[in-house]
């Protein structure tokens, strides 16, 4: 991971996404994380190099009582993981070529039977146990 630019994340449960999330933390590299599950999917980056930035534990806590749902178990529409992982793809590249805007400080929602796209606005936890930590 030190030697990594920019990291994406595309595991399908919340162990590894915090592990890897720690890591970038640790690391400070950006880290590009997506899911899907069903009709939905999300993609966000959480750019690590900037000490105002979100990391994924900001977003989703770690013990908290999160249903565990996972793609293998629960399925997914597969045009939804192309359209994700496109996404990510697009995100890492913008970061490693340092142009336009990214997603950092956003998580960006699909609807794939409506095929809608939301976007929410995520601030940085100054209680978070992972990244206010290493600040």
């Amino acid at each position: 991971m030190a030697r990594a630019d920019v990291v994406l994340d595309c595991s399908d449960n919340f162990a590894t996404r915090h592990a890897i999330n720690r890591a970038c933390v640790r690391h400070r590299k950006p880290l590009v994380s997506g899911a899907a599950i069903r009709f939905d999917g999300q993609a966000a980056v959480f750019d690590l190099r900037r000490p105002d930035s979100a990391c994924y534990h900001c977003l989703f806590p770690e013990g908290e009582d999160l249903e565990e749902v996972r793609c293998a178990v629960m399925g997914v529409f597969a045009p939804i993981v192309g359209i994700i992982g496109a996404t990510q793809a697009a995100e890492a590249l913008k970061l490693i070529i340092g142009c336009g805007k990214t997603l950092d400080g956003r998580l960006l929602l699909l609807d794939g039977l409506a095929m809608e796209w939301r976007s929410v606005a995520l601030g940085r936890d100054p209680g978070c146990t992972v990244c206010a930590a290493s600040a």
